[in-house]
C-alpha cells in the first residue's frame, strides 16, 4: 500500500480532533509521569532478585521458597487482579485507578523490608502484585487515547522505558544501597539488615510521585457504547484467527525467559563469578538499560514508520525479528564463559523481548475496540504473570536440579528455559506475522 493511502486504513477513533485530544504538551507530560511510575513499579518488583542469599539466610529459606517470593507470590495476585483492574480502567477514571495502585504497592514494598518470616514476606509480595496490576492496563489505554496512530508506537515506547530503567535501577541502586548499608545504617531507617533497609528505601519514591499524577488530565474516551460485555470481549479475542490472543500468549512465552534471567542472573554472577551485589547489579543495569532504551525507542519508531508506509496491518511484522533476537540471546547463554559474556547474552535477549513488548502493546490495542483496550492489556499481563513470573523463576532451579544435576548448573538451566520460551513465542505468533507480511507484499 502506498504511503498516501495509509489514512484510509485508520479506525474512526484514530482521526484526532481538538475536542477529543488533550494538548501535545499535556500528552507528553502524561507519558513522562507514567514512565516514572512504571520505573518505580519495576524497581519495587525486581529488587528482591539482588538479595536472594541474604533473605535466604536471614529467614532460613530454600531456593525454591525464595523463587516463590520472586515469582508466584507476586504473580498469582497480579494475574487474578489484572482483568478486574483492566475492566475498571475501561470504565472509571484511569488516573485515579493508577494512583490507588501506586499507593498500595509502595506501602507493600516497605512491608517486605519489615517481614519476619516466609509468610509475612509472601503476603507483602501479594500486596505488591495487587497494586501493580492496576498500572499498565490503565496507563497504556490512557496514552493510547492521547495520541494518533502515527505516534502511538513512539509514545508507548517511551512509556516502556520505565520498565527498562526500572530493571536497571533495581539492580544498580539496590546494589548501592546494600553496599552503603553494609557499612553503616541509613539514618532515616535505622539499624536494620541491609536488605531490609533497601526495601524500605525503594518503597518511598512511589508515594512521592502521587502529587505529579494529580496534574494528569483524563483524555476523552472515543467510544459511545459503554463497557463492552464479556461475551463481546471474548468474540474480539477470537477474531481474525485469534490474533490478539496469539499476541498475549507470545508475550507471555517471552515473559518466561525474561524472569528466568532477571530472577537468577544476579545470583549467578555472585555465586559463580564472585561478584559483589554492587558489581552484579551495575553490570546488569548497564546491559538492560543500554539494550532496553534502544529497543523501546527503535521498536516503537520502526512500527510507526511501517504503519505510515504500509498501513496498520503491517505493524506486527517486526515481531519476527524480535523473536529471532531472543532466540539468539538464549542460545549464546549456553556458551558464555564470563560474567561479562553472560550479561551480553542477556542484552541480546532483552533487545528482542523489549522491542517485542512495545510493538505488541500497540498492535493489541489497534485490533480491539476502545471499550476493551485496558482489558486487553490486562489480559496480556495476566498471561505474562501466569507464564512468565509464575514459571520463569521456578523453572530455572527445577531444570538445574532435574536436568543438569544440581543447583550449581544454573547457567545451562537459564539458557534452556529462555530458549524454549523464545521458540514457543515464535511458533505462536507466526500465523499473524505471516498475514502482516502479505500486507507488505501486496
Amino acid at each position: 500500500m502506498a504511503q498516501g493511502a495509509v489514512g484510509n486504513t485508520l479506525l474512526d477513533d484514530d482521526r484526532p480532533n481538538t475536542e477529543q485530544n488533550i494538548s501535545t504538551a499535556a500528552s507528553w507530560y502524561t507519558v513522562i509521569v507514567l514512565c516514572l511510575a512504571l520505573l518505580i513499579s519495576f524497581t519495587d518488583r525486581l529488587v528482591i532478585n539482588l538479595v536472594v542469599d541474604p533473605i535466604r539466610a536471614d529467614l532460613i529459606l530454600t531456593d525454591f521458597e525464595v523463587s516463590l517470593l520472586q515469582g508466584a507470590g507476586f504473580a498469582v495476585i497480579f494475574a487474578l487482579a489484572g482483568l478486574p483492574c483492566g475492566r475498571l480502567a475501561d470504565w472509571a477514571n484511569r488516573r485515579n485507578v493508577i494512583m490507588t495502585g501506586i499507593a498500595l504497592w509502595s506501602v507493600a514494598t516497605i512491608a517486605c523490608g519489615l517481614a519476619g518470616d516466609f509468610w509475612s514476606f509472601f503476603a507483602a509480595r501479594v500486596a505488591v502484585g495487587l497494586g501493580e496490576a492496576a498500572l499498565v492496563p490503565a496507563a497504556s489505554a490512557l496514552i493510547f487515547d492521547s495520541f494518533s496512530s502515527r505516534r502511538r508506537g513512539i509514545a508507548l515506547g517511551i512509556f516502556s522505558l520505565g520498565a527498562t530503567f526500572g530493571t536497571g535501577v533495581a539492580m544498580f541502586v539496590g546494589g548501592v544501597v546494600l553496599a552503603f548499608a553494609s557499612l553503616e545504617p541509613i539514618a532515616l531507617i535505622g539499624p536494620m539488615a541491609p536488605w531490609r533497609q533497601m526495601f524500605v528505601l525503594v518503597g518511598m519514591p512511589g508515594l512521592l510521585l502521587l502529587p505529579l499524577l494529580l496534574l494528569i488530565r483524563e483524555p476523552q474516551r472515543r467510544h459511545i457504547s459503554g463497557l463492552l460485555p464479556l461475551a463481546g470481549v471474548f468474540r474480539q479475542l477470537g477474531a481474525d484467527n485469534g490474533a490478539v490472543l496469539r499476541l498475549c500468549l507470545s508475550k507471555g512465552a517471552l515473559g518466561i525467559g525474561n524472569y528466568a534471567f532477571l530472577s537468577w542472573l544476579p545470583t549467578l554472577l555472585q555465586r559463580t563469578h564472585g561478584m559483589t551485589p554492587l558489581e552484579a547489579g551495575g553490570l546488569i543495569a548497564l546491559s538492560i538499560t543500554t539494550s532496553g532504551v534502544v529497543a523501546s525507542l527503535a521498536g516503537g519508531a520502526l512500527s510507526d514508520w511501517i504503519v505510515r508506509r504500509w498501513g496498520l496491518a503491517a505493524r506486527i511484522v517486526p515481531l519476527l525479528g524480535c523473536c529471532t533476537l531472543a532466540i539468539a540471546g538464549a542460545s549464546t547463554t549456553f556458551f558464555a564463559a564470563t560474567g561479562q559474556q553472560m550479561t551480553l547474552s542477556f542484552a541480546i535477549w532483552a533487545f528482542g523481548s523489549i522491542s517485542g513488548y512495545v510493538i505488541g502493546h500497540v498492535v493489541m490495542q489497534e485490533n480491539v475496540p476502545n471499550e476493551m483496550r485496558a482489558t486487553t492489556i490486562a489480559l496480556s499481563l495476566t498471561i505474562t504473570a501466569l507464564l512468565g513470573i509464575g514459571l520463569g523463576p521456578t523453572l530455572v532451579p527445577l531444570v538445574a536440579e532435574h536436568v543438569f544435576g544440581g543447583e550449581a548448573n544454573m547457567q545451562p538451566a537459564m539458557a534452556t528455559v529462555s530458549l524454549g520460551a523464545a521458540l514457543l513465542s515464535f511458533v505462536v505468533i507466526w500465523p499473524s506475522v505471516r498475514k502482516g507480511l502479505r500486507a507488505i507484499g501486496g
